[in-house]
């Protein structure tokens, strides 16, 4: 599909480098619709890039930092900015569907939401604020992936306390309410400690 990036969009988050939600400086990733912004071209160099983005906060904090999807057309309130701590150290790269011993990292968020190394409550929690992620309060219950080739990104079916449909992101397919979302993740300087 075709993507226009219109530059006098309403985005709060129009500087991608530096933002600032929450208290906290944030770097986008990639998006879809007002917050377009696509990936590399390279899935190696694409995953490359988000895995040391992700993993920055670790030598300081003793965490990976925080990835926040910030998504205003999403349907469900809870969904319209959801925050993922990874908990373990990411698997092996290789390109496409996640394994039982390796991982594409984008292509988990924008396609491919699957479970192997992704486990809730053990590889990662999901918050619906940055606040809670840090006091790790509130954490999300219900899970939900893709468990054939489907292309449900993240992040399924997943809720706070139950499955809520519709909320998925997908770069290969449209149908969800997520069209127009960003993902950003925390710049280490400014994080904080969990």
């Amino acid at each position: 599909s075709e993507q226009l990036l219109v530059t006098s969009a309403s985005n709060r988050f129009t500087n991608i480098d530096g933002a600032v939600e929450q208290g906290m400086t944030w770097r986008q990733i990639f998006g879809e619709g007002i917050w377009f912004l696509p990936p590399h071209l390279d899935p190696a160099e694409a995953d490359e890039e988000m895995r040391t983005l992700m993993e920055a906060c670790i030598p300081a904090l003793g965490r990976h930092c925080l990835l926040l999807r910030k998504c205003p057309s999403c349907s469900s309130e809870p969904h319209r900015n959801i925050v993922y701590q990874r908990l373990t150290a990411f698997p092996a790269y290789q390109e496409g569907i996640s394994t039982a011993t390796t991982m594409d990292v984008p292509e988990l968020f924008m396609n491919k939401w699957r479970e192997p190394n992704n486990v809730m409550h053990v590889d990662y929690e999901l918050y619906t604020s940055v606040s809670d992620a840090l006091s790790k309060t509130n954490e999300w219950q219900k899970a939900d992936y893709n468990t054939n080739s489907n292309n449900y990104g993240f992040p399924r079916n997943s809720g706070p306390t139950s499955h809520i449909g519709n909320n998925w992101n997908s770069y290969k397919w449209g149908g969800a309410t997520a069209e127009n979302h960003g993902f950003y993740v925390e710049v280490p300087g400014d994080a904080t400690s969990v």
